[in-house]
């Protein structure tokens, strides 16, 4: 198995399929930066999403709501 692919595989927390036998070294590190792109994105996107909701919580409670989502 080469380099790229064990990126690959660590980043997805899964063996790859045998097909991807057949990429090459140079087709598996893009779809391992496309991966990597997208989870920084969903991150973001998650984040944002966190932060907006808390502004239909209440001020006095936004405290406990951030300690019971762990933020």
């Amino acid at each position: 198995m080469s380099n790229a692919a064990r990126q690959l595989s660590h980043t997805l927390r899964a063996p790859l399929p045998d097909a991807f036998d057949q990429l090459t070294d140079t087709d598996l590190a893009e779809l391992h930066r496309y991966l990597q792109a997208t989870m920084a994105r969903r991150r973001e996107t998650l984040d944002a999403a966190i932060g907006s909701s808390l502004d239909f919580v209440p001020r006095l409670m936004r405290p406990a709501i951030k300690k019971a989502l762990g933020l």
